[in-house]
């Protein structure tokens, strides 16, 4: 999921109003009520609470899992007040087209703290682009505490064709494996 890629010096931490340009996030339901400034503090504590429960575009909140719960959840773009990159670049990886990057909260202290090993509910989505339409996204959560793709749930859609959807998924566990944890975008972000 992680690509590098040229990027701006004005990404956007946790809370810091971060604006996704998927659909739905202009009709309120991304509204980031919960996220506060220095949300990354403490972000390890509760940030698998809720984790199928609630859609309010915090920046602990973790995605539902599995396609139908999940697809909803992205375009209502709940995740767009998460610490994001400054905007779409072209992708260094496998996704193709243009990308952003978006992280909750646990994953963002992971990444600063420069830890081995992510914590369970540090999440990562990624927007994929074809020019300026998004066309899909994947998505990377941590399910359990081991240092390997098996601890991740995998999912990317792209139109309406999905092309991961599972714990493990080796199309992407593949890929991962030279990530921090499977974790292959840039840090800090661009």
């Amino acid at each position: 999921m992680g690509d590098s890629g040229a990027g701006n010096d004005d990404a956007q931490g946790p809370g810091d109003g971060g604006t996704g340009s998927s659909d739905g996030a202009a009709d309120g339901s991304s509204a980031g009520e919960g996220a506060s400034e220095g949300a990354s503090e403490g972000a390890s504590e509760g940030a698998t609470e809720g984790a199928t429960e609630g859609t309010t575009g915090d920046a602990n909140e973790v995605p539902p899992m599995g396609g139908a719960d999940l697809l909803p959840w992205l375009e209502a773009a709940n995740y767009a007040d998460w610490a994001a990159e400054s905007g779409v670049h072209a992708s260094a990886g496998p996704h193709g087209g243009g990308v952003r990057t978006f992280l909750n909260a646990s994953l963002f202290a992971s990444l600063a703290g420069g830890v081995d090993t992510h914590e369970v509910g540090a999440a990562v989505v990624k927007e994929l682009y074809d020019g300026e339409s998004l066309t899909g996204w994947a998505v990377m959560v941590k399910v359990t505490a081991a240092p390997d793709g098996d601890s991740w749930y995998w999912y990317e859609i792209i139109g309406a064709s999905i092309y991961a959807d599972d714990v493990g998924e080796a199309l992407c566990v593949g890929c991962h494996t030279t990530g921090a944890d499977f974790v292959r975008t840039p840090f800090p972000l661009q």
